[in-house]
């Protein structure tokens, strides 16, 4: 009888005691929070290119737990508006590539001290104690992209050498120094523009719609690339914070960067017929065979649309001054992008449109493919003067290049009916894929503090003040064991005695 009236005491005892201590912790994590000062964390960002390596810096309030950071990039300028501190690493102000650096460890640390120097200059412009260590990350696109693996791995192994010696950066991890493969910049740059335009942003997880997310689609020199959210084609998932699986659909065109297809139409009899009309000079190009071509333009906007058409593999459907044919897209092998509520078009498109609107004394950043079409038939059927191609040796091609653009959106990706918006900056962020590298990796860190006592469990404050919540009960700390190693330790001797 006095075993059973001990246990049911030890039972009540063990009770109050875990009761007691979720209130406690409760109420003294709000406090913690309360009392806490908003700190700011650092993360420094290295791409290396072909022709040089760009440092980056940006700021974000400290993150107790996973969420979405809060990114301000940091770019000095002076009273001009011009950046105090070059964007890259450069040896007697000549960018340098990471390629072109001896494969030693001393050659690897004099490359990297010259970004880490720059990063010191930046906090001291902005007045930021020299304790705040800003997280290191290290990205290679193609100039490492091409070689062998046997030597990227090299680099890499060099690159992580240099940065764990580094005293006043977090480097905690080698999987944020690596090489980006082609198939990851798709689902990169998707995060990136849509953490530019706030699509994706630091809210409750449940004020985040993916319906609200923008379309990418971005034609380079060298490739273009589309992505976008799909619940049913998605080829790729984006883990984001807050248990956020994101389900993309990325397309990487290799055969479609701009300059190879330019190369490529060069090689049709046709070509001249993309080219504006000239003053009466030619000029020589090559063509994808490397054969020198003398280029005469005679712009034929039906002529050159079903050229291209020909080259997209669209052979059943044709442009021609007697039919009322506004959009081959029905006939395009690719998906498509109509039912798309925004679309965001970047790099040839934005630098074409650019140079577009520039001539036409056109402003805005978002337009109607419609009109697009119209103002590069317009463009295209002005004369290229000499004086104009001798100041700028790329107008020559421009006419080209826009009806490439042009064709690829409408008849390819069936977007005559669409409105795109296109720029270069947004929210000062650059649209690359690099801001979404950087997302991706912080996203995986669960809190910015190296400290775990100052991080805190993914909660709101308002579940930590419903003490009747039995989903945050907090788990027992080592305090709490020995408190109840002490109370059976306890009801032991009492048993013992009676």
């Amino acid at each position: 009888m006095k075993t059973l009236i001990l246990l049911i005491v030890f039972c009540l005892n063990i009770q109050i005691f875990i009761c007691s201590n979720t209130i406690f912790d409760q109420k003294s994590r709000i406090l913690k929070e309360l009392s806490h000062k908003e700190e700011t964390c650092l993360y420094a960002l290295l791409h290396s290119r072909s022709q040089s390596t760009r440092v980056k810096l940006y700021s974000s309030p400290c993150r107790r737990f996973s969420q979405i950071p809060e990114l301000q990039i940091l770019i000095p300028t002076n009273s001009e508006g011009r950046q105090i501190y070059p964007d890259r690493i450069q040896v007697n102000q000549s960018n340098q590539p990471l390629s072109s650096i001896s494969e030693t460890e001393d050659a690897f640390d004099n490359y990297f001290g010259l970004a880490f120097k720059i990063i010191r200059d930046i906090k001291n412009f902005y007045g930021i104690n020299s304790n705040v260590k800003p997280f290191l990350f290290f990205r290679a696109s193609s100039g490492i992209r091409l070689e062998a693996q046997e030597k990227q791995q090299k680099i890499l192994n060099l690159v992580r050498k240099t940065f764990r010696k580094q005293k006043n950066f977090y480097f905690l991890d080698d999987s944020w120094a690596t090489v980006v493969r082609k198939e990851e910049e798709s689902q990169f740059l998707w995060l990136s523009v849509n953490y530019a335009f706030k699509k994706i942003k630091n809210q409750p997880l449940n004020q985040f719609s993916v319906q609200n997310t923008v379309a990418v689609i971005e034609m380079g020199n060298a490739y273009s690339q589309i992505a976008y959210s799909s619940s049913s084609e998605y080829n790729k998932f984006l883990d984001l914070p807050e248990k956020t699986r994101v389900k993309i659909h990325t397309d990487l065109l290799s055969e479609y960067g701009t300059d190879q297809v330019i190369r490529q139409i060069l090689s049709y009899e046709n070509r001249n017929s993309c080219y504006q009309k000239t003053s009466g000079f030619t000029h020589q190009l090559s063509d994808i065979n490397g054969n020198s071509v003398q280029v005469q333009g005679n712009y034929d906007f039906f002529n050159c649309t079903n050229l291209i058409l020909n080259f997209m593999g669209i052979t059943n459907c044709y442009y021609s001054k007697n039919s009322k044919i506004q959009d081959c897209s029905i006939s395009s092998k690719m998906k498509q992008l109509y039912d798309q509520k925004e679309i965001v078009g970047l790099s040839s498109i934005y630098f074409a449109k650019e140079g577009l609107y520039q001539k036409l004394k056109i402003e805005g950043d978002k337009f109607s493919l419609k009109d697009f079409r119209q103002q590069v038939k317009r463009f295209c059927s002005l004369k290229l003067k000499l004086e104009e191609f001798q100041d700028n040796g790329g107008t020559f091609n421009r006419c080209i290049e826009l009806m490439w653009i042009s064709t690829f959106l409408i008849d390819g990706l069936g977007l005559l009916n669409n409105q795109m918006t296109s720029v270069y900056f947004q929210e000062y962020f650059v649209l690359d894929w690099t801001l979404g590298s950087l997302l991706y990796d912080m996203s995986k860190i669960q809190c910015d503090f190296i400290d775990v006592n100052q991080c805190t469990d993914e909660i709101l404050l308002s579940d930590i003040l419903d003490i009747k919540n039995t989903k945050y009960i907090s788990k027992p700390n080592s305090s709490q064991i020995i408190f109840s190693f002490c109370i059976v330790v306890s009801l032991l001797i009492v048993n013992l005695l009676i």
